[in-house]
């Protein structure tokens, strides 16, 4: 009985600390949707690991989120869609989750983490050829994914309710390959190999698992929460002012403008390759292949390309939390990649599977591969997008958001 009072106190404290984080979170979620469309046209990398931002965004009529990569962020300039659309000039803004490095593995654990807020609602997932045609294995590497990782999405996506058990052994089985992400993450690794093993010993496993990967899902997301008010109430009021300006976009005109910027920009080769960016490819052009020299081994690289099983997880994903998105690639830059020895041929190839990885899902895929010969398009060799690249993109949102493709 001398214990009494001190159990009675560490359940009050118990309960208190619970109560106080239930308030917080009802704090911060008013806090959230309050600046949601100031943080939008920000650059909250900071806060890309969470998912409080992206769920809210989901929730905006007015915000197209918009899932990538480097083709979306590592050559900023005024184009960039979430530039170009900060005023809102057809009536919506592009919300913009990408980072440089990031795969299809690690957007795939992004969107697992959305759970029943993507239904029905349409997004945009952009990729670049590059990851398959460059990538080790046609694959991120390790260096690249591993600080993208995400323990909360990675979480969301093993003990989430709303994936079926086949895609989540699916996805366990690849995010095995890259240990350093799990090192210190003793549940996430076990319930990763209950999941990868498949057999009923690992289900039994899973289970076992389950009521500790929920409890750690709730604490994240409490952190979270206090990550995205505190990097919110560390920004400007200025930062943080939206301007809507409605207005007619004159498509060819921008695209002309964008075109001549890119130009200039590439005065210093043949290719449309920024200049800064050249040194690259002025040194794979010192001693140039025969033509089509490449191909073999090109086609059979593109083909096991782990990025299409990587793309066929997110793809599953999408399908069974039943969202609505738009698959944004970029086109290779033909003539670029000819000179140093693949052909047009070979090239195609990265095409055809793209496709086939895509179409049998039924989304609408944007490959611009008639573009491949605009050599303005891509601001280099890995298809990172120009002005001219981007103002292409910017339409193509523009007839997505407005329900031009389906």
């Amino acid at each position: 009985m001398k214990n009494a009072p001190h159990l009675s106190a560490s359940i009050v404290a118990f309960f208190g600390a619970v109560l106080a984080a239930v308030l917080f979170v009802v704090y911060a979620g008013r806090f959230e949707q309050k600046y949601i469309h100031g943080v939008a046209q920000l650059d909250f990398h900071q806060v890309l690991k969470g998912q409080v931002l992206q769920r809210l965004a989901f929730k905006q009529d007015d915000l197209l989120v918009f899932y990538g990569s480097s083709e979306v962020v590592l050559i900023p300039n005024d184009y960039q869609a979430y530039k170009y659309f900060k005023d809102y000039p057809t009536g919506f803004m592009v919300f913009t989750v990408a980072n440089k490095g990031t795969s299809m593995l690690s957007m795939a654990q992004d969107l697992a983490a959305l759970g029943p807020d993507m239904r029905g609602e349409k997004f945009v997932v952009s990729f670049a050829p590059a990851t398959v045609t460059m990538g080790p294995g046609g694959a991120m590497n390790a260096d690249n994914y591993d600080p993208n990782f995400s323990e909360l999405h990675a979480l969301e996506l093993t003990f989430s309710s709303y994936i079926s058990w086949e895609t989540k052994h699916l996805a366990a089985q690849r995010m095995l390959d890259y240990p350093n992400t799990l090192t210190e993450r003793p549940l996430l690794k076990f319930a990763l190999q209950a999941l990868a093993d498949g057999s009923t010993l690992g289900k039994i496993k899973y289970a076992l698992a389950w009521p500790l990967g929920k409890l750690q899902i709730s604490i994240i997301n409490i952190q979270d929460h206090y990550a995205v008010w505190d990097f919110i109430r560390h920004q400007s009021t200025e930062k943080l002012r939206v301007t809507r300006k409605e207005a007619t976009i004159d498509w060819g005109a921008d695209i002309a403008k964008a075109d001549e910027l890119q130009k200039k920009r590439s005065d210093g080769n043949t290719y449309g390759v920024d200049n800064d960016r050249w040194a690259r490819g002025e040194e794979l052009m010192a001693n140039l292949p025969p033509a089509g020299s490449k191909d073999e081994r090109f086609i059979e690289n593109v083909k096991i390309a782990l990025e299409w099983r990587d793309m066929q997880i997110l793809l599953r994903i999408v399908k069974e939390l039943d969202g609505h998105p738009l698959m944004l690639g970029r086109p290779m830059n033909v003539g670029l990649w000819e000179a140093l020895g693949y052909s047009e041929e070979a090239q195609n190839v990265y095409y055809e599977m793209l496709h086939q990885t895509v179409d049998p899902f039924g989304y609408p895929v944007i490959d611009f591969k008639e573009y491949g010969r605009d050599k303005y398009f891509s601001a280099d060799m890995a298809s990172h997008s120009s002005p001219k690249g981007w103002m292409y993109i910017n339409e193509i949102l523009d007839d997505f958001y407005h329900d031009r493709i389906h």
